[in-house]
């Protein structure tokens, strides 16, 4: 039996981390911050931290953008800088990186070839994701894109699936698979929601948080092999 896939975006298809570094590169460049892999590592556990208020519905997406490089400056002494301006630069430069996991094409052409209905699910700010959907040429092998910041929910609420499967009203719960590479958000989410589940584990991440994903891929190779072996 096909299925229906809801796709994470993130570190899923797209190289999120890739664009991440290249923009706070220059952002940090363009304001005079230094850049070595303690700092990173203090923007690491600012930003990550936010995040997971966020996925437990402790802050808004507006308090998570309106905190974090001022959250950060704070942290390294560096509250003499602009973090609204240097959020707004970073933003702009996360909407231009548009990179692509290896064999992200690949594996949804073949999906779609193979009559899988496939979509979109990720949480993140609309404009982001559209323009990077747009600019890596993904967007055309989706059926349909939901965005959280559009949704006004994010994974792993169950209100964010709630949208999803409203509008696609072939969708059932049976027949649909969540893949994606977070634990915390996309697994928790899809397990929760009574879904099948696969775990992008791209990196090798050691799982501590109990969930049992359905499937487990170490690349979109594997994930592809095995959605089309049960086609």
């Amino acid at each position: 039996m096909r299925s229906n896939l809801i796709f994470d975006l993130d570190n899923t298809l797209l190289d999120f981390s890739a664009s991440e570094r290249a923009g706070l590169t220059k952002t940090f460049a363009d304001f005079g911050v230094t850049d070595n892999a303690q700092i990173r590592a203090i923007y690491e556990k600012v930003n990550t931290g936010l995040w997971a208020q966020l996925e437990r519905g402790e802050i808004t997406r507006e308090q998570l953008l309106a905190r974090r490089f001022n959250t950060f400056l704070a942290a390294i002494d560096r509250s003499d800088l602009p973090g609204a301006e240097m959020e707004h630069e970073y933003r702009g430069l996360l909407n231009s990186g548009h990179q692509r996991v290896p064999g992200a094409k690949t594996l949804l052409t073949a999906l779609h070839q193979n009559g899988y209905t496939i979509l979109a699910g990720t949480n993140g700010n609309t404009a982001t994701q559209k323009q990077r959907l747009h600019d890596s040429h993904l967007a055309p092998l989706f059926d349909g894109i939901y965005i959280s910041e559009e949704i006004g929910y994010d994974k792993p609420a169950p209100q964010f699936f709630d949208a999803i499967f409203a509008h696609e009203h072939e969708l059932h719960k049976d027949d649909t698979l969540m893949i994606g590479d977070g634990l915390n958000s996309d697994i928790r989410g899809g397990v929760n929601y009574g879904l099948r589940t696969i775990w992008v584990n791209l990196h090798d991440q050691i799982n501590k948080t109990g969930l049992q994903p359905t499937l487990e891929v170490h690349s979109l190779n594997e994930l592809e092999n095995k959605l089309l072996a049960s086609a």
